[in-house]
């Protein structure tokens, strides 16, 4: 049962991250038993599939023991490697650079977008925005314009496959027109979009990369670089929320900076610590709506 207290329209923004998104799911279980529900969810790429479960009333705990069992970077055909990642992502520039891209055909989707969105399919369920009990959205970015994209319409596992298409190691995804790729380009914490769907308090979790990772090559410094843009941006995108809605915005940052892109083998730990994350500040939650 909601808590009594709660008099404002609390949305959640969940942030992307990649392995370290699971988090969410543990966030949204613990607020789940401590009774505070959303009025309204956005997510950026991993925050957009586990606030999509959320908002469709899937059974977290049942999705949590999903998470945990199936083996995500074999589903993905991914690694925690930045080294072959990189490897993979220059053979494959090659290769389309040699034969064309494939992935500007809505109609047939590369093999890499079909194992991502059979496993947003199995997530959400096959439902559309309009079946959700929570209003939701989920954000992406524009390749071509840069722009972002709040996507509000069709299949649920259509616009998170846009959202967490991580450039380079997913191919874009073509949507309506237009080709998306991860929404955490442009907005890795979507607070604005909350505030923009009626929300009047904000609960954002954010797992975002960290910036005190180890520095010892050119490839690291380029990495670091990219942290540091996207840091700076979700800084400035909080600083305007918080002027917007007078402060109440509640930036919570769960333990998982030592949890790799595609470390999924840490589903567990990143779960459980989205978990404590919100168990220990409970009583700043609770804040926002009275």
């Amino acid at each position: 049962m909601a808590d009594a207290t709660i008099k404002r329209r609390l949305g959640f923004a969940l942030g992307g991250g990649g392995a370290r998104g699971l988090a969410h799911l543990g966030a949204l279980i613990a607020l789940e038993e401590a009774g505070i529900e959303p009025a309204v969810i956005v997510g950026t790429s991993m925050g957009a599939a586990m606030g999509a479960a959320k908002a469709i009333g899937a059974d977290l705990h049942k999705v949590r023991l999903i998470l945990e069992t199936i083996d995500l970077n074999d589903i993905l055909q991914v690694s925690d490697s930045t080294v072959r990642e990189l490897r993979k992502i220059i053979g494959r520039s090659v290769v389309e650079y040699v034969r064309g891209s494939d992935w500007r055909e809505e109609e047939e989707r590369p093999h890499d977008l079909r194992r991502l969105c059979e496993l947003f399919r199995l997530l959400t369920a096959r439902k559309t925005f309009e079946q959700t009990q929570i209003p939701f959205a989920v954000v992406a970015a524009d390749v071509e314009s840069g722009e972002r994209v709040v996507l509000r319409e069709g299949l649920l596992a259509d616009a998170i496959t846009a959202s967490t298409s991580v450039p380079g190691v997913f191919s874009p995804v073509a949507h309506n027109g237009r080709v998306l790729m991860d929404g955490g380009v442009v907005e890795k914490l979507p607070v604005d979009v909350v505030a923009a769907m009626g929300a009047d308090a904000i609960l954002a979790v954010d797992t975002g990369a960290p910036l005190n990772r180890e520095i010892s090559t050119c490839l690291d410094a380029l990495l670091q670089s990219q942290r540091a843009t996207s840091r700076r941006l979700t800084e400035l995108q909080i600083e305007r929320a918080k002027h917007k809605l007078e402060n109440r915005v509640a930036v919570i940052t769960p333990n998982v900076g030592w949890i790799r892109m595609f470390g999924f083998e840490h589903a567990d730990a990143a779960i459980e610590a989205g978990a404590e994350a919100i168990r220990t500040h409970l009583d700043e939650i609770r804040e926002l709506l009275i």
